[in-house]
C-alpha cells in the first residue's frame, strides 16, 4: 500500500498511468474513490493520475490535534507528496473542500500549477450552517456524526441523487475520524473572509491563481463569483451541472465531456 509519511501524517495515495500528472483532491468526509469515474477517462486522454486520500480521510492517518486540518496544512501535504514524487508541474483537480485546497495551492505555489479544475467550488460561499458546525462538534462530540449526516442530507444531494450513492457515502462518513470531521470545518471557518466568501480580500487571493481554469459549478452563487474574480476569454471556462455536490459522479458522462473538451482546447490532452 503506497503510504507517504510527511509532517505528522501518513498519506495514502494511488498512481495511475503515465504522462502529464493530474493530482486529484477530494472533499470533506470523502476519499480518492470519489474520482472513480474520472480516473479511467483521464488515463484514456494520456494523463498520469495521482489520487490522494487527505489527512483524516480514507486510508490516510488522522492526527489527534483538531488544529491540524487547516487549508495551509492540507496544501503542505499535497506539496510534500508532489516533491516526493518528483513532480514539478501538475494539473490540480479539486472537489468541494478540495476546490478550496487546490485554489490555495494555486495561489501559494503558482509556478507548479499547469492548470486548475474546480469541481463544485465552494469558496464563493458555503451554507451558513457550515461556519459554526465545527465549534458545535467540539462542544458536543457525541453529535459529530449526526451533525455531519444531517448536513449532507440537507445540502449535498438533490431529489434525484441515487440511493446507492447516499448509502455508500453516509456509511463512509460514519467511519471517518470525528476529530478530522470537526477539524476540517474549524479550519475552513478560519479562512472565511480571506480565502472563502465574497470579499475584496478573497477576490484578491483568488486572483493570485495562475494558469487556465475550469470551474464546474453546482452552487447558485458560484458562477457569478468566478466571473467576478475574472475569467480569461478563450482560456478559462465556467460550466454548471444540476445534480448537487456529487454531479461529477451522478452526471459523470456530462462532466467528463466538459472536462475533455476543455483539456483538448488547452492542448493538454495528448491522446
Amino acid at each position: 500500500m503506497p503510504l507517504f509519511q510527511t509532517n505528522d501524517v501518513n498519506l495514502f495515495y494511488s498512481t495511475h498511468g503515465s504522462g502529464q500528472p493530474v493530482l486529484l483532491i477530494h472533499g470533506w468526509a470523502c476519499d480518492g474513490n470519489d474520482w472513480s469515474f474520472q480516473i479511467p477517462h483521464l488515463l484514456s486522454l494520456g494523463f498520469s493520475v495521482i489520487a490522494l486520500d487527505q489527512r483524516g480521510h480514507g486510508r490516510s492517518s488522522a492526527p489527534a490535534d483538531i488544529n491540524s486540518y487547516t487549508l495551509a496544512t492540507f496544501a503542505k501535504d499535497a506539496m510534500s507528496l508532489l516533491q516526493h514524487l518528483d513532480i514539478s508541474s501538475v494539473i490540480l483537480m479539486g472537489h468541494s473542500m478540495g476546490s478550496v485546497i487546490a485554489s490555495y495551492l494555486a495561489a501559494k505555489y503558482p509556478d507548479i500549477v499547469k492548470a486548475l479544475v474546480l469541481v463544485h467550488p465552494i469558496y464563493a460561499g458555503a451554507p451558513p450552517t457550515l461556519r459554526g458546525m465545527g465549534d458545535e462538534m467540539i462542544a458536543h462530540p457525541d453529535r459529530v456524526y449526526a451533525l455531519s449526516e444531517g448536513f449532507w442530507m440537507n445540502y449535498m444531494y438533490t431529489p434525484r441523487t441515487p440511493e446507492w450513492l447516499k448509502v455508500w457515502q453516509v456509511r463512509r462518513l460514519n467511519g471517518c475520524d470525528p476529530t478530522a470531521l470537526a477539524g476540517c470545518l474549524v479550519g475552513l471557518a478560519k479562512d472565511f473572509g480571506t480565502v472563502m466568501g465574497q470579499t475584496e480580500e478573497t477576490k484578491a487571493f483568488m486572483r493570485k491563481r495562475k494558469g487556465p481554469r475550469l470551474a464546474v459549478c453546482t452552487l447558485p452563487d458560484a458562477p457569478a463569483w468566478e466571473y467576478e474574480i475574472g475569467v480569461e476569454e478563450g482560456v478559462d471556462e465556467v460550466h454548471e451541472l444540476t445534480e448537487g455536490t456529487f454531479s461529477h459522479m451522478v452526471q459523470n458522462d456530462k462532466f467528463n465531456d466538459i472536462l475533455e473538451r476543455w483539456l483538448r482546447k488547452r492542448d493538454l490532452a495528448v491522446l
